[in-house]
């Protein structure tokens, strides 16, 4: 065992602009293995949304804050951490206001209007100044939709594996980025319809070589495995769903790793090196919103 300085971080929305918080904790005795040192993706390294150590439960505007700084744009995406990196997305309206227009989508209710070009973001934070490292522009589009009117255009979270940052943006692309803000590659999966209209959200998942994506719209949905060095597309399987926000949970039974993606109509275990179903079972509600844990 070894005792180190830990952190987590606070978000908090003010109008289109966020203030990210870092909070010291006090000395505790964690595992010696850097990666629950660490918050690499959604739902922190275990996929539980459990923190090890022990992390503050009170917040001011001075108590336990270490640093704030502003953040550009909106984003709901999860903050992630590797050593002395925090990696954040955003969107950011930019250029001339344009008639706002809503979606199309049957049953659209409580949608934002797309107003703007967006112009997505990666950025990282120096941990311990709270300083700038790098902003990084990944793409400039005009949305096909605005999302749910309490969602926002990055709310897909990032992942790394503490040498590269993976940042995706549904409809936007999926990039690969070095330490340095440098994009290694970067892929198109299309164009996303998701139900009424409410937008995107699931994230992506790591495991080995390995990331997988689950599209799940209300086109043909399917879930996709690329290599993370490159980008290549190792498999893809199609899948008989609707639209759905649920990242995908990596478990391991039998001495078997498999991929574990919820749905409507069922719940699937899908093998990591085919994309083959290996068990399935009844399906959950009209929106699939959870992570399984």
């Amino acid at each position: 065992m070894t005792t180190i300085k830990s952190g987590v971080i606070f978000i908090r929305k003010i109008n289109l602009h966020v203030l990210l918080l870092m909070c010291i904790l006090t000395n505790s005795a964690v595992s010696q293995d850097q990666q629950l040192a660490n918050w690499p993706q959604w739902r922190g390294p275990h996929n539980t949304g459990a923190a090890d150590g022990k992390p503050p439960t009170e917040w001011s505007e001075t108590k336990n804050v270490h640093w704030k700084l502003a953040l550009p744009g909106k984003g709901h995406s999860t903050p992630v951490v590797w050593k002395n990196h925090i990696f954040v997305t955003a969107a950011l309206d930019i250029g001339e206001a344009m008639p706002p227009r809503r979606s199309g989508r049957p049953g659209a209710h409580d949608n934002l209007a797309v107003t703007h070009k967006q112009r997505y973001i990666a950025m990282a934070i120096d941990r311990k100044k709270g300083k700038v490292l790098w902003n990084t522009t990944v793409h400039e589009k005009i949305p096909l939709e605005g999302g749910h009117d309490s969602a926002s255009l990055a709310s897909h979270s990032p992942i790394t594996d503490g040498k590269y940052l993976y940042t995706f943006f549904g409809s936007a692309g999926l990039y690969c980025l070095d330490f340095n803000g440098k994009i290694v590659w970067q892929k198109d999966l299309g164009q996303m319809h998701s139900k009424h209209g409410h937008g995107e959200g699931s994230s992506p998942v790591l495991f080995q070589d390995r990331l997988f994506i689950n599209w799940d719209h209300e086109g043909q949905s399917f879930l996709v495995a690329l290599n993370c060095q490159s980008g290549k597309e190792l498999w893809r399987v199609n899948r008989s769903e609707v639209t759905s926000w649920a990242t995908p949970l990596i478990i391991n039974y039998a001495s078997q790793q498999q991929l574990v993606v919820c749905g409507s109509n069922r719940v699937r275990g899908y093998n990591l090196e085919t994309g083959k179903v290996i068990w399935e079972c009844g399906g959950l509600s009209n929106n699939i919103v959870a992570t399984p844990v």
